[in-house]
């Protein structure tokens, strides 16, 4: 049996020093624009620092964001099949993002080329920390001795279970990325609306609640986190903050509230593709939920 690299793109929310720990060889970039201006998107904020990116946002800049193509996963592919490993990637849910298509081209390419290795290529149905949590049970898995298609059967069965909630600080930049309407964002920002939103059955990020204020979004979150994650095995919960790490920390607060239990809650900052799309204020908490808090589009 070969042995197995695992790789992502960016949207996983991974930096560079949480590769080890999370079992992913590499991770491959995605792009986004800020003024016209391409960037690699990172987790480390290489290119940019993350203040900088969103108080560009608040003042006016454009963020835009483009997918990884086909020759890039091409390329990492082929560094790891020309030693002999399997290739196992697993991409952005494609609901959001075009990747996983590009990395579905690029096995189609190679596998006649390698018919003695594996290349397999799974729409993970989500993306920042959902996504990386889900990578980290399925290294754990090639840790322990299962093959390449056993973990995929794995991945396919479970990978509804990693969902996240999410709320926006302005429904501006939904609107800007063409995931509300101009009358919604505006009458959402009158109003001072915050949408709840979680991934559905197939990874499309759907409001399953709108409340009235900030502090009100908090204690939902907070209500459905609760209700839904699973803290029995999967005990961290991880916080992705879009320059916002006060609003983080009270979420955190009013989650731990809820439990008896010490939880470990990760505090991280939204990369900037998904933060192009959701601006700064953003708060994305990831975990492990019961299969039930996906709901159909």
């Amino acid at each position: 049996m070969n042995k197995i690299i695992i790789l992502t793109d960016s949207s996983s929310n991974l930096n560079s020093s949480d590769r080890e720990s999370f079992g992913v060889e590499e991770i491959i970039p995605m792009h986004y624009f800020l003024d016209g201006v391409m960037h690699d998107a990172d987790g480390d904020w290489k290119e940019i620092s993350y203040k900088d990116y969103y108080d560009a946002m608040r003042n006016g800049a454009r963020a835009k964001s483009a997918q990884v193509n086909a020759a890039q996963y091409k390329e990492a592919f082929v560094k790891y099949l020309d030693k002999g490993y399997d290739v196992l990637s697993i991409s952005c849910t494609s609901a959001l993002s075009s990747s996983v298509k590009e990395s579905f081209t690029a096995r189609d390419e190679l596998q006649p080329k390698y018919p003695d290795q594996k290349i397999r290529c799974i729409d993970s149905a989500c993306c920042n920390y959902a996504l990386a949590l889900l990578i980290k049970d399925a290294a754990k898995l090639r840790d322990e001795g299962k093959d390449i298609d056993e973990i995929v059967e794995f991945i396919e069965s479970v990978k509804l279970n990693y969902n996240e909630i999410g709320t926006v600080e302005k429904l501006t930049y939904l609107r800007a990325a063409g995931r509300v309407s101009a009358s919604a964002a505006f009458f959402g920002g009158l109003f001072a609306v915050k949408p709840i939103i979680i991934y559905d059955t197939v990874g499309h990020n759907i409001a399953v609640a709108k409340v009235k204020g900030r502090r009100k979004s908090f204690e939902e979150i907070g209500d459905m986190v609760k209700k839904y994650a699973d803290v029995t095995e999967h005990k961290t919960i991880y916080i992705a903050h879009a320059d916002a790490i006060e609003d983080a920390e009270e979420v955190a607060e009013i989650i731990q509230s809820k439990y008896e239990e010490k939880l470990q809650i990760v505090f991280g900052v939204v990369e900037p593709v998904v933060g192009s799309s959701v601006g700064p204020g953003t708060l994305i908490l990831g975990f492990y939920a019961s299969k039930d808090m996906r709901v159909s589009r």
